[in-house]
């Protein structure tokens, strides 16, 4: 699944400037570590405010779209919505 993931990073790297004048201010990517057997990662964006978060959902079909005309791998998008409650720097 690795390949699945360096793919999806080049498609985003490549449309990152579009999310920028969109809007998005950061992009964190995380891996699941205790489902053992499969492989999870979690995309989490950070935006600077509503409007920037619905533009930027154009560009994230935009790069699904890619995605499954270079590989016919099978994702499962869960889409979550929150607000950062604490973000302690050490």
């Amino acid at each position: 699944m690795m390949y699945a993931e360096n793919l999806w990073n080049d498609i985003i790297n490549d449309m990152l400037p579009r999310f920028k004048e969109a809007g998005a201010l950061r992009q964190v990517v995380t891996q699941v570590w205790n489902q053992e057997g499969s492989f999870i990662l979690g995309n989490l964006w950070e935006y600077s405010d509503e409007k920037a978060f619905i533009a930027c959902q154009e560009l994230f079909r935009e790069a699904e779209a890619e995605m499954s005309k270079r590989a016919d791998i099978a994702n499962i998008i869960t889409p979550s919505r929150g607000i950062i409650l604490r973000d302690v720097h050490l």
